[in-house]
């Protein structure tokens, strides 16, 4: 997201990133009865969303490491959740009794998330002309 300031006084270039992530719910294998190929699926999804959760529960604690580099889905939010960004989490809830279970679980992952303290700041990049002493 590019955008140049209208007022005038400044006529910096102001850039930006903007991720939408769609996070699929955890598989219930038991409940999908899921074999082979999509079996497969079900359980890189259930890593990546365990890893996820990982990531989050550290930095909701704020402990020295975080374990962004054990999944793909992980190391895509890094940027988003390490600090220097604004970030949003949407959560779908369901009223209905037969979708409780993941309901509850999402509300919980979202209780922990609303933990990660996240400080976003406008990084300044001068150009070689700004550079030089006057």
């Amino acid at each position: 997201v590019q955008r140049r300031s209208c007022s005038g006084e400044d006529d910096r270039e102001v850039m930006g990133k903007l991720s939408l992530v769609d996070l699929a719910g955890s598989e219930r294998v038991c409940r999908s009865q899921s074999v082979g190929e999509t079996l497969e699926e079900a359980k890189k999804i259930n890593a990546s969303l365990t890893a996820l959760g990982k990531v989050i529960d550290a930095l909701a604690e704020r402990r020295a490491h975080v374990p962004y580099r054990d999944s793909t889905l992980t190391r895509v939010l890094e940027e988003a959740l390490g600090g220097n960004s604004q970030t949003t989490l949407l959560v779908a809830a369901s009223a209905c009794v037969q979708h409780q279970d993941e309901t509850v679980c999402s509300l919980r992952f979202a209780t922990r998330a609303q933990k990660v303290m996240t400080c976003p700041h406008q990084n300044v990049v001068y150009s070689p002309e700004e550079l030089l002493p006057m």
